[in-house]
C-alpha cells in the first residue's frame, strides 16, 4: 500500500473521528486521520464533558452505559484518568419537571440503570454550595460523572497510534475525489490522499465538507458558552461533588478545580458561518466578551441555583462552537448519493460523551455493513430529500430552534 493510500480516511481529529479511527484500527484497518488544525483543538477542546448516561430512550441510555465501560478500558491502556465518577443529580421545581424525573427514574430502572429519587435534605448534604429551598424533586445517578476531554482525545490518539493510525495535522481537506459516485480519496494542500472509504467527522465544518460533493447535510454551527468559577472560600465545591442538570433554568454543571463549571442551553445562541472564517481559524483562541448578552443570561440563570455567583465572581469563560442537527441527534452512516462516503457528526453538544460508543458503531457500519445497536434514530439519511431540510437558511433555523428547546422541552415517556 502506498504512503498516501489507506483503507479509510477520516476527516477531523476531534473525539468522534479519533474514536472511529481507533476502533477501525483495532480491527486491522489502515486509517489516516486528516485534521485541519491540531488534534482535539476544535469543539472537543471546548467541551464541558458531563457524562449523564440517562437519556429519553432506553437505546440511547444503553449506548452511554456501554461507553463508560469502553472508557474504563481506555484508561487502563493509556494509563491516564479520563472518567471522574461523581454521580449526578437532576432537580425539579415545577410539577412538569417533577413528573419528568419520575418518568425517567421508571425508564432507567426498567433497563437496570442505577437511578433513584433522592430526598432534598440528602441533596443539600451532598451539594451544600447549591440553593435547594425551592426544589421539590430530584434523582440521583451514582455511576454518572464527567469525562476529561483532553485526556479522552489523547487516549484515543495513543491507542490508535499503537494500532497503526496515521495522523496528519494542519491538513485541511479542500476537495473529495470521486469516480462517478464512489469515493476515491481527498485533496489537501499537502497533496492527494486515497482511500475507498471517507468519514466526514469535521464537526462544525462537516456541512461544508459535504458540500464538496454537492451533498446537503442538515447541520448548523451554533455558539455555546460556559463559566468556571475560581474556588470560593465560603462555597467550596468538592472534586467529587455531583454533576447536575436543572432543566427549568436550562443549566448544567459539575465541579472543576475546586470551583464550579456551569453551562446553559438558552433559548437563543450565537450562529456561526463557518464558510467565512479564515483558513487558520483556531477555536481554542475564541474569547467571549464580558458584556456578551449570552454570558449575562448564563450568569443570571446560574445565580438562581447558586445565589453566591454573580458577574463579579472570579471566573474563566469558555466559548466554542457546537454542531447541531434539527432533532438534536447525530448523523452516522452514508447518504444515498455517494458510495463509501460516511458521516459521523452533529452531536449537538454531546460529542465527548457519545464518542466511545459512536466509534464502535461507525466501525461496525463500515466493516460489517450494520451495527449491533438500534441506530434508526441517528442514521445519516433520515432527512434525505425531505422538504424543509435542503435549504441552508431553513436548516439553520431548524437547528437554532432545536437548540432553544433542548433543555426547554420536557423529557419522559413520550420523549425522543
Amino acid at each position: 500500500m502506498g504512503k498516501d493510500t489507506s483503507d479509510v480516511i477520516i476527516i477531523g481529529g476531534g473525539v468522534a473521528g479519533l474514536s472511529t479511527a481507533m476502533q477501525l484500527a483495532k480491527r486491522g484497518t489502515s486509517v489516516r486521520v486528516l485534521e485541519r488544525e491540531q488534534i482535539g483543538n476544535g469543539s472537543t477542546g471546548r467541551a464541558a464533558g458531563l457524562l449523564g448516561q440517562l437519556r429519553g430512550t432506553a437505546e440511547h441510555t444503553r449506548m452511554l452505559m456501554d461507553g463508560v465501560e469502553i472508557v474504563k478500558g481506555l484508561e487502563t491502556k493509556a494509563g491516564v484518568e479520563i472518567y471522574v465518577q461523581t454521580g449526578s443529580v437532576r432537580v425539579a421545581e415545577t410539577p412538569d419537571r417533577a413528573q419528568e424525573i419520575t418518568d425517567l427514574v421508571e425508564m432507567g430502572r426498567s433497563i437496570n440503570f442505577d437511578i433513584d429519587h433522592i430526598a432534598i435534605d440528602q441533596l443539600t448534604e451532598r451539594m451544600p454550595h447549591m440553593h435547594t429551598d425551592d426544589i421539590t424533586a430530584a434523582c440521583w445517578c451514582p455511576t454518572d460523572g464527567h469525562l476529561q476531554p483532553a485526556e479522552l482525545a489523547a487516549a484515543y490518539h495513543k491507542v490508535g497510534r499503537d494500532h497503526g493510525v496515521r495522523y496528519q495535522t494542519n491538513c485541511p481537506v479542500t476537495g473529495v475525489l470521486l469516480d462517478g459516485n464512489k469515493a476515491l480519496g481527498v485533496q489537501t494542500p499537502m497533496g492527494d490522499f486515497h482511500a475507498p472509504i471517507i468519514v466526514n467527522a469535521a464537526g462544525p465544518w462537516s456541512h461544508l465538507v459535504a458540500g464538496l460533493t454537492k451533498s446537503t447535510l442538515p447541520t448548523a454551527a451554533l455558539g455555546h458558552v460556559y463559566l468556571t468559577t475560581q474556588p470560593h472560600p465560603d462555597h467550596p465545591v468538592d472534586r467529587l461533588s455531583p454533576g447536575f442538570r436543572n432543566r427549568h433554568h436550562r443549566i448544567y454543571g459539575r465541579p472543576e478545580n475546586g470551583g464550579l463549571l456551569v453551562g446553559m442551553y438558552g433559548e437563543d445562541c450565537p450562529e456561526h458561518d463557518m464558510s467565512i472564517l479564515p483558513p487558520d481559524f483556531d477555536m481554542s483562541a475564541m474569547k467571549a466578551r464580558r458584556d456578551d448578552i449570552h454570558l449575562a443570561m448564563l450568569i443570571h440563570a446560574a445565580q438562581q441555583r447558586f445565589p453566591w455567583l454573580d458577574e463579579r465572581t472570579p471566573m474563566h469563560i469558555t466559548t466554542g462552537i457546537m454542531t447541531f442537527t434539527p432533532d438534536g441527534l447525530p448523523f452516522c452512516g452514508q447518504l444515498p448519493d455517494h458510495e463509501g462516503l460516511y458521516y459521523c457528526t452533529g452531536f449537538s453538544g454531546h460529542g465527548i460523551v457519545q464518542s466511545p460508543a459512536i466509534g464502535l458503531i461507525m466501525s461496525e457500519l463500515i466493516l460489517d455493513g450494520r451495527s449491533t445497536y438500534d441506530i434508526a434514530s441517528i442514521e445519516a439519511d433520515r432527512y434525505w430529500d425531505v422538504p424543509g431540510f435542503q435549504d441552508r437558511a431553513e436548516i439553520q433555523q431548524r437547528c437554532h430552534t432545536m437548540q432553544g428547546s433542548y433543555y426547554g422541552r420536557v423529557e419522559g415517556k413520550t420523549a425522543a
